[in-house]
């Protein structure tokens, strides 16, 4: 046997000896039962093996002799108190593998059978599965890894059961036009706002094969507005099959597609840098259909800021306008962008007259600026901007919805010389734009507009709605977002730059036609401003039959007491007075054969009712000509069945019930007594509006609101199989 360095520390057991152990032999004879330990350690440890150590003698332990009955002697509280806690101790030291795999018998001590403890007993575990030391691996994780969200333990709701005939119509017997609409509201959108394909695209194409009756509904939804852009790998293929479709195609593609939208940073790659031009006018030119052209910059949207990366220019090539002379399309929607105009104003003119874009309804101008100041020396002859595009837009005689998009020009200059025939007016991010212009402009041709959206104006107030309701008596939709962006995405130029937004003693009046009224991020005003703004609401709400979705976010810079109080007080008043009452649907509308159940069960209830016995109780007691209420009568058996006469019942009708002989004698002749909330009531329920949002707080405006969710960790994949019910080792301690 080979020798080996390592000093084995022998088994030592702790057990406190019983008392048949206890002096069953004699300490001589304890000793020569011992085995002999090997001498193998050095000089300066001799003397001490020399003469064994009581402690040395007492870790090893002969064993029991079960037949001499000895008397256990009496040890004092301090030896049974350290027996205790040496009975309790436990060694968390790692087993070596040298302990394993040495077979030396000389360092080995008998081992004696330690009957169960009661209290402490546990089941004999067997050997740890490949499960367990897998689970183990996984939880020796570096301290601060990422944690997993705690998946919802509530169970699934059971599904209600609803009595039907069991009869599945078949989706191919359906309509096309239904399947149409079917299609398209499953698949919106295709792709994002960034031209990022989404798993509609594949959906639609699979549905197209299932069945011939879904063929064309589905491919229809496709190509109404044909992801050209977000199709990277398969672009080029896509316009090839739009513009010359393959021989024996079942559909007519060319007459599916009603709108284009078309990057404008891309349009040199759309099918090769080479054709990409004669390609796009033969795409023009072979949509008989086409309805709405967009081209546009994916930068022309929120924070509006330019790209810091120069990129190849694009402009609008001239065989664009000469296919769309040649087609025999009739454009409804046209964006124009400066930047992509090789020429100024009286160009766009010159395409206005043109036979396609005299239909148009809707149009759309980004990025179009004033001219730069002129030195004095030069002439004041030449007509600016504002006049030129004024002239291009008035030779437009269908046009009805304008959008200006980070504009300059739009100014008390060009406002006066728009269309009077507009029906919707958008202008968003444009600085020039003040509320002494647009209460100017509304006057003299408001009296149309039906749709007005104000968004990131950073010089337009709430001024102009004092004269809002004589001005606009067809508005049906106002929008505002009061929200700016900075100009650099470091700087911080974003603040409003009004003095207030709204004066103290300017209160706003509302059209009649309202439908929505959206307003967000209202802010520096005084917090009597803000009461007759809310005001001004509440007190118009008789005169806004029509409105249904309210939506008010406003910020008021008092304290922050006031500022709860301000909220709780004004939150209650708009969903008392807006806020429509939820009624459920009746659940024997769910189908056809709930319906026949209901309608039956009410023929019975009519011939009972034929009795002279049986009369509602409603007629009885003469309820029925003094209510007002279109809720219809029910009989009386009926109604005895589905009461539940509770203690809180009990105690409104009590409340509820008047009683004559308990009035007061101080009230005034009327009889009427105000309560001490009686100015806090509003004069008039409204009640007709699905959506009423009011927020106020003091939350400054950032262009990127973060919530819980953006500070939540997950952990790493590894645990979903671990119920909790596992047995831990003893090798944790926990």
């Amino acid at each position: 046997m080979a020798v080996t360095l390592k000093r084995k520390r022998g088994a030592v057991s702790y057990r406190e000896p019983s008392s048949d152990d206890d002096f069953s032999e004699s300490d001589d004879e304890r000793i020569s039962r011992k085995r002999a330990r090997p001498v193998r350690r050095s000089a300066r440890h001799q003397s001490a093996d020399a003469e064994p150590s009581s402690r040395a003698q007492r870790r090893h332990v002969s064993p029991p002799m079960a037949n001499v009955p000895v008397e256990r002697p009496k040890h004092s509280p301090k030896v049974a108190a350290l027996r205790r806690r040496r009975k309790h101790r436990i060694s968390y030291r790692d087993v070596s593998t040298d302990d394993d795999d040495d077979s030396d018998e000389d360092f080995e001590t008998d081992e004696v059978e330690e009957p169960p403890r009661k209290a402490y007993a546990k089941p004999a575990q067997s050997p740890p599965s490949q499960k367990h030391q897998n689970k183990r691996r996984r939880r020796l994780r570096p301290i601060g890894g990422p944690l997993k969200p705690q998946a919802n333990s509530q169970q699934a709701p059971k599904p209600v059961q609803i009595p039907t005939d069991g009869y599945k119509p078949l989706w191919a017997t359906l309509p096309y036009h239904v399947l149409l609409q079917i299609f398209v509201y499953a698949s919106h959108p295709l792709h994002d706002e960034n031209m990022v394909p989404t798993s509609s695209i594949p959906w639609l194409v699979r549905v197209a094969k299932m069945c011939a009756a879904f063929t064309k509904p589905a491919l229809t939804a496709l190509h109404r507005n044909p992801p050209v852009f977000a199709m990277k790998q398969n672009r080029k293929e896509l316009v090839h099959h739009l513009i010359s479709p393959p021989e024996g195609a079942h559909e007519d593609y060319r007459v599916m597609v009603k709108r284009l939208e078309l990057d404008a940073t891309q349009m040199p790659a759309l099918t090769d840098p080479t054709h990409s031009v004669a390609d796009l006018a033969a795409l023009i030119t072979s949509l008989t259909t086409l309805k709405e052209i967009d081209i546009f910059d994916p930068l022309d949207r929120p924070p509006y800021r330019g790209r810091l990366k120069r990129i190849r220019r694009w402009y609008y090539p001239d065989e664009l306008f000469t296919a769309l002379r040649q087609s025999e399309l009739r454009l409804q929607s046209w964006r124009w962008n400066s930047t992509f105009c090789s020429r100024g104003a009286l160009w766009m003119k010159e395409i206005h007259a043109d036979r396609a874009f005299q239909s148009l309804r809707e149009l759309t101008l980004t990025k179009y600026h004033t001219d730069p100041p002129r030195k004095p020396d030069e002439d004041k002859g030449q007509p600016i901007a504002e006049e030129l595009l004024g002239s291009a837009l008035a030779v437009l005689p269908n046009l009805r919805s304008l959008a200006f998009e980070t504009c300059s020009v739009v100014n008390g200059r060009l406002l006066p010389l728009l269309p009077t025939t507009l029906r919707s007016l958008n202008i968003t991010n444009c600085i020039e734009l003040t509320s002494e212009h647009l209460q100017g402009f509304l006057a003299t041709h408001g009296g149309l507009l039906e749709d007005l959206v104000l968004l990131h104006n950073q010089y337009l107030d709430l001024s102009f709605l004092v004269d809002l309701k004589s001005s606009c008596p067809r508005l049906e939709v106002l929008r505002m977002d009061l929200k700016n962006y900075s100009s650099l995405t470091m700087s911080a130029d974003n603040e409003p730059l009004y003095d207030y937004l709204l004066g103290e003693n300017e209160i706003p009046t509302w059209p009649a036609s309202l439908r929505v009224i959206d307003m967000e991020y209202l802010r520096k005003w005084s917090s009597e401003a803000a009461t007759h703004f809310f005001s001004s609401l509440i007190n118009s709400a008789e005169e806004l039959p029509w409105l249904r979705e309210l939506r008010i976010l406003a910020m008021v810079d008092v304290d922050w007491r006031q500022r709860a109080d301000f909220r709780r007080k004004w939150t209650a008043r708009f969903e008392k007075v807006f806020a429509r009452r939820w009624i459920p649907p009746s659940p024997h509308l769910v189908s056809m054969r709930a319906y026949r159940e209901w309608k039956a069960s009410w023929s019975d209830v009519a011939e009972k009712n034929d009795s002279l016995l049986d009369i509602p109780e409603a007629a009885n007691t003469g309820q029925a000509s003094e209510s007002d209420s279109d809720v219809p009568l029910l009989p009386s058996r009926k109604r005895k069945d589905d009461e539940h006469w509770t203690s809180s019942r009990l105690r409104s009708r009590v409340q509820t019930s008047t009683n004559y002989e308990e009035t007061s004698d101080d009230e005034d002749e009327s009889g009427s007594q105000e309560s001490p909330n009686a100015e806090d009531e509003p004069e008039f329920i409204q009640g007709r509006c699905h959506t009423v949002i009011f927020r106020l707080d003091n939350f400054r405006p950032r262009e990127e609101l973060y919530d819980e969710d953006d500070f939540l960790d997950e952990e790493r994949s590894g645990d979903e199989d671990w119920n909790g019910n596992d047995v831990v080792d003893d090798e944790y301690a926990w």
